[in-house]
């Protein structure tokens, strides 16, 4: 269990939902509610980890134009308003290799963010890009879940560069958890504190709607994700006001 609390919120921007010109907006609101960690995803036609909300987001946002540039001109915006907030590029492997990885990891960096989350990038073959990612001080934000085999997560553990990211449910993100009580969660944590340097953070996400949820998970994580959540309230009550019930959850 970490020592330090409240927990931080992670919340997140899907480029081009619902518009390419909101998403600052709902951005600026965000960080004036407080937050600082904030995932930006590059929209995707086929995501594996992303539940229905985020699912529907991205397909609108293609629709919108949403993509690897824009994101990437996002940050860039964001990052010199706001150098205090860390932002993280959320996204398959497709756009990315289309990108090129060697650009993108220099164009990722220029732009201001500090780490990626690429649910479809193995371990083996995510570990031979490390030096690359070292060399401009991004981090690679692997997933690891209760059913991760222990010698991969001693692999993700040591390509790992500040964060991990630790899925609390099986399946896809948005549905709540079941219960608030998650033994198979706190089991990994206590597989990942046990491992992990102490200065490596845990994001803790999947499924993270409630006050309840982020008092539970922020006991053991140092972050925790409220994405699908801020997507529903975004679309049914604005951005200011989903930036206000994200403050609420804090």
């Amino acid at each position: 269990m970490k020592a330090n609390r409240p927990p931080h919120i992670l919340s997140h921007a899907v480029v081009g939902y619902p518009s390419l010109s909101e998403n600052e907006q709902a951005i600026d609101a965000l960080v004036a509610n407080g937050v600082r960690h904030i995932e930006l995803q590059v929209p995707f036609t086929d995501p594996i980890a992303d539940g229905a909300t985020l699912s529907d987001a991205s397909h609108i946002a293609v629709t919108n134009g949403g993509s690897l540039d824009h994101t990437l001109a996002l940050a860039s915006r964001i990052k010199t308003k706001y150098p205090e907030v860390q932002l993280l590029l959320m996204s398959y492997l497709n756009p990315l290799y289309q990108y090129g990885l060697d650009r993108l990891i220099t164009s990722a960096s220029k732009a201001g963010i500090s780490g990626m989350i690429v649910p479809d990038w193995p371990i083996e073959e995510a570990e031979t890009w490390i030096p690359a990612l070292d060399e401009v001080n991004l981090k690679p934000v692997f997933m690891v879940t209760a059913a991760t085999a222990e010698y991969r997560l001693k692999r993700i553990i040591r390509a790992s560069r500040g964060l991990i990211y630790a899925v609390t449910q099986t399946g896809v993100t948005g549905a709540h958890t079941t219960s608030i009580q998650n033994s198979a969660f706190e089991m990994l944590i206590q597989r990942l504190r046990s491992q992990l340097p102490h200065e490596t953070k845990i994001i803790a996400g999947f499924g993270i709607r409630t006050r309840e949820d982020v008092e539970y998970y922020g006991q053991f994580a140092d972050i925790t994700a409220v994405c699908s959540q801020y997507i529903e309230w975004q679309t049914t009550l604005g951005y200011e006001r989903a930036a206000q019930r994200i403050a609420e959850l804090m």
